[in-house]
């Protein structure tokens, strides 16, 4: 069903079942109806790779700390990755910083209402930019994301791939179509909770308002299609943590942006192999790998190992804490000492605040000496 199939007739029916079942199923999620454009923009740019669920708490406490766009100009960007910590994909954080600083500084804290201006912001793409400017200001302005693309894909029995350029073409072009002039906002997170609730990996056919429209379900092909994209290969990948100790402080390195925890601080890494991660690993051989970073250590104690998965990566990660005893950091990235006390102020990658954590309690029961 391409977009000259999709008659006037059939979006009026389209848009009428769609909000009758909205009114009746909608989900009841804290934010609907909120029309502030920095609280959407705050929220759809935490909803970026990341559940509603998980979301929820952390908007909470990122907006009790930085209550307007103006304070969030104001802030630090350490400060602001600090209340961000956990959530990942910590780029999203940064772009809210740098988009916050070009509403106050460039748009003179007036924000723009179109989807195409908005899209100048960091970070914010079509859907972000189509999100706002309909649910803050009442712009008919579609969206395409996971949940619509999928009951998009349905409606039309698109096959071809989805992230291909035709495939968002005519995804895109479907989304404008059926858009109302009336209460965008509302009929996006309609759409929004049917290709969540009803139209999902696993389609309950049965309870959706518009089956009677949707191509796919007339073919009998709703669970083909979307074609489910091909499981993308998790990597495995092992490190050793050093933890250098001077007393209660810790030496710490920021990880430089553009990588894994990009602007987080974290604990220096030496990668090994999988053979050499599975046994206890030579600390002559460490010793001479942390020389080259100008430090000269006296090793203590192994932590146990954990796992942490990031996007296609499985790390397997194993701490271990060495005592300073002289030299100065001359690795390659920002390194600083930092105090047991400052930690709970410092934005650390989740490795790191797991680590820490533990080197903190063990350093506070043994009173270890500054």
């Amino acid at each position: 069903m391409e977009r000259d199939a999709v008659s006037g007739e059939w979006v009026a029916r389209f848009r009428r079942n769609v909000r009758r079942w909205y009114a009746r199923c909608g989900r009841e999620l804290p934010w609907v109806g909120e029309r502030d454009p920095y609280v959407v923009w705050v929220r759809e740019i935490m909803l970026q790779q990341t559940t509603v669920t998980a979301v929820v708490p952390y908007l909470d406490r990122f907006l009790k700390r930085f209550p307007t766009v103006e304070s969030l100009a104001e802030a630090e960007s350490a400060e602001v990755l600090r209340v961000w910590e956990g959530l990942g994909y910590y780029s999203r954080a940064r772009n809210l910083s740098r988009g916050a600083k070009l509403i106050v500084e460039e748009w003179g804290g007036q924000w723009r209402n179109t989807a195409t201006e908005l899209q100048s912001l960091p970070g914010v793409g079509p859907y972000t930019a189509g999100a706002i400017a309909s649910f803050a200001f009442d712009q008919s302005a579609g969206i395409v994301e996971a949940n619509t693309a999928r009951f998009y894909a349905r409606l039309l029995a698109l096959r071809s791939d989805l992230h291909s350029g035709e495939g968002r073409r005519q995804l895109w072009s479907l989304a404008e179509r059926i858009v109302p002039r009336d209460r965008p906002g509302e009929f996006n997170q309609a759409l929004i909770d049917l290709g969540a609730t009803v139209c999902g990996v696993t389609p309950r056919c049965q309870e959706c308002p518009v089956r009677g429209s949707c191509r796919s379900l007339e073919l009998g092909e709703v669970e083909r299609i979307p074609a489910r994209a091909s499981r993308r290969d998790v990597t495995d990948v092992f490190e050793l943590l050093v933890v250098m100790r001077r007393g209660k402080r810790l030496l710490l390195i920021q990880h430089p942006d553009g990588e894994r925890w990009g602007g987080m601080w974290g604990f220096p890494a030496l990668s090994r192999d999988r053979a050499l991660a599975r046994s206890r690993f030579d600390e002559r051989l460490i010793e001479s790998e942390v020389a080259d970073w100008g430090c000269d250590v006296e090793f203590q104690e192994w932590m146990d190992e954990f796992q942490h998965g990031v996007t296609r990566f499985r790390l397997h990660l194993q701490p271990i804490v060495a005592m300073w005893r002289s030299g100065s950091w001359e690795g390659p990235v920002t390194a600083e000492w930092v105090g047991i006390d400052e930690l709970a102020t410092r934005p650390l990658s989740v490795a790191g605040r797991r680590v820490a954590t533990r080197v903190e309690r063990i350093l506070r029961h043994n009173g270890a000496q500054a």
